[in-house]
Order: structure tokens, then C-alpha cells, then sequence
């Protein structure tokens, strides 16, 4: 009696195979690599949580066609940002300019006092660098900066209390948990971008200088310094104008500030330095020479080339400012 094979799986017993698309094994990999939760997984993908889950272990009943594309893209895009970032140079580490040496007298003067200093220039002549080189070394120095969120001297007193880490960050005891937080640090505090602050707030920092015994140092742009000269002419204003100790003013970034910075390029073409001068000289300052040089060393080592040109200069500034370099740049 012959025997009858039967093929087909009982009812019931059968077991579905599940295989994952090509884009979720790869994409699968990619999340162990980095340690993405699946959450960080659909955050940065695009990809819904609940049909991520299913879609890496092959089990979405959906369009999975949809889903390999956002992944792929995704995995394209992270591909594109290492190629940018392997040719991205990086810039110089922080260079002490002629004017950053100025700005860290102001910083040393003011802590060592206590005394409040004022520095003012436009912007890129360094000063934001300078205080956060300063902050780095030295120790119980705070950086706040400013915004125009901050007028209020209640918006300053609740910043500065989450900055030097106060015990109270709410609420009318504020002012004392601050100064019982800075007192006796031999401190100092740099307000940045200060032109945003109202008269009132700067009066409100004068207060803390004064009752914390804790150095101070106002910085913005070209108007905080008219802004506080003028308060010497306002009787009501005048103790903030006649407290501050020292004042300097960079309008432009020196000749020496752009030789220090065009140096630490290492830049083999020394005829480029008054092109690098000119745009020094341009709105933005020695950060717009930076971006320029670090956008033109990109173009260079995208042509396996190991040093830059004034062509390359010159593409690097247009596709930054969508305009043509003047020919005149760097010819004065």
C-alpha cells in the first residue's frame, strides 16, 4: 500500500517567515552602531515609532516600500555629512590676538578689582571668543549672554541664577540666594551681547558688582558704548556710567588680529593675506575671514589639493554671500 505525502502544513500549525527589506537590515545596523533607541531611531528617520518596530523585523503590512525609501535617504544623508565633515578643515585653535590680550587685561582687571569693565566693537573683532577662552581657564568666571528675551531685570535675575547655580531660581528671594552664591569667589561675571539689556537691568547688575563685591564686564556692539557714555549726562543714571573702571573699543579687527589668524591657517601663499585682510575688514569680521577660509581649504581638498589659492578664495566667499569678491579686494 503506497504512502500519500501531503504537502500542506496542518491548520494552524503554520509558521509565517518573516525576512526584513534590504533598508531595514542596513538601517538595523545602523541603530546598533550608534546605540539609537527606537525612539532616536523614528525621531531622526521619519519613520513612526509603531511601524518602525515592525518594519525592521519584516512584519508591516503596509507600503514597506515607503519606509526603505525614508531610510534610505536618511542613511544618504548621514553618507553626505561625513563626506562634508572629512573635508570640512578645522579652524585654528583660540588664537590670542593683539585685541583678545586687550580684552583679557579688561576680564583680569575687573575680577581682580572688583571693578566693572565695558568692552564694545562690531562684531568679529573676537570678544565672544576671548570671554569663553577666559572662562574656560579661569576659575568662577560666568558667561551670560544676552538676548532680547532678557530686558526685564527679572529675565537677568533668573538667567544668572541658573547660571551660577543659585539655590533659588524662582521668586522674590532670587537676588539674595544669587549674591550669597557669588560672594567671596574672587569671581567675575561677562555679559555678552549686553546693547539688548534695559537701562534697569544694567543698573541691576551694577547692584550685584556692588553688594557681591564681584568683578563685572559689560560687552556689545558699537551703540552699548554710547548707550552707557550717554548715562553720564543722566543724573539718574550717572553711578553706572562713573562706576565702570576700564573701557576699551575695537571697531574693525586689527591688522595683527588678521596676521595672527591667517597664520595659524598655515597658509603657504603669504599674497593672500591682504584678500584675507579685506574681508577681515567686511561686516562679520575675523569670523567671516574664518568661514571663508575654512569654505576655501573644503574646495581644495575636494580637488585633493593640499593648499589654497586666491581662486579658491574667491568661490569660497561667492558661494557664501552669493556675491563676486570686488576686484579691488586685497588691491587697496
Amino acid at each position: 500500500m503506497s504512502e500519500t505525502v501531503i504537502n500542506d502544513a496542518p491548520v494552524g500549525g503554520e509558521q509565517e517567515s518573516f525576512i526584513p527589506s534590504e533598508a531595514a537590515v542596513r538601517f538595523k545596523a545602523h541603530m546598533d552602531a550608534e546605540g539609537l533607541t527606537l525612539n532616536q531611531a523614528a525621531q531622526v528617520s521619519g519613520i513612526p515609532k509603531g511601524t518602525l518596530g515592525l518594519w525592521l523585523h519584516g512584519k508591516y503590512p503596509g507600503r514597506n516600500d515607503l519606509q526603505d525609501e525614508k531610510a534610505e535617504k536618511y542613511l544618504e544623508s548621514l553618507r553626505t555629512r561625513t563626506q562634508v565633515r572629512n573635508l570640512m578643515p578645522r579652524d585654528p585653535a583660540f588664537i590670542e590676538t593683539p585685541s583678545a590680550l586687550t580684552f583679557r587685561m579688561v576680564f583680569e582687571y575687573a575680577q581682580s578689582g572688583p571693578d566693572i569693565g565695558l568692552i564694545t566693537g562690531n562684531a568679529g573683532v573676537g570678544k565672544t571668543m576671548s570671554a569663553e577662552a577666559y572662562r574656560k581657564e579661569t576659575p568662577n568666571v560666568w558667561l551670560m549672554t544676552a538676548d532680547s528675551s532678557m530686558r526685564s531685570p527679572t529675565a537677568v535675575l533668573r538667567e544668572l541664577t541658573e547660571i551660577v547655580d543659585a539655590a533659588e531660581k524662582r521668586g522674590p528671594r532670587m537676588m539674595a540666594a544669587l549674591i550669597r552664591r557669588v560672594q567671596g569667589t574672587h569671581g567675575l561675571i561677562i555679559v555678552d551681547e549686553a546693547q539688548h539689556l534695559q537701562t534697569e537691568a544694567i543698573d541691576l547688575l551694577r547692584t550685584i558688582n556692588d553688594r557681591a563685591r564681584i568683578g563685572l564686564v559689560f560687552m556689545g556692539n558699537e551703540p552699548l558704548k554710547g548707550r552707557i557714555e550717554g548715562m553720564s549726562r543722566d543724573t539718574s543714571h550717572a553711578q553706572i556710567f562713573s562706576r565702570i573702571g576700564m573701557r576699551k573699543n575695537r571697531k574693525q579687527p586689527q591688522v595683527k588680529d588678521t596676521r595672527a589668524i591667517f597664520d595659524a591657517w598655515n597658509i603657504a601663499d603669504s599674497k593672500l593675506f591682504d584678500l584675507c585682510r579685506w574681508i577681515a575688514g567686511q561686516p562679520g569680521g575675523l569670523r567671516s575671514m574664518n568661514k571663508t577660509l575654512r569654505y576655501a581649504w573644503m574646495l581644495a581638498a575636494s580637488d585633493e589639493r593640499t593648499q589654497i589659492g586666491e581662486q579658491d578664495v574667491q568661490a569660497a566667499w561667492k558661494q557664501l554671500t552669493n556675491g563676486e569678491l570686488p576686484s579691488y579686494a586685497g588691491r587697496e
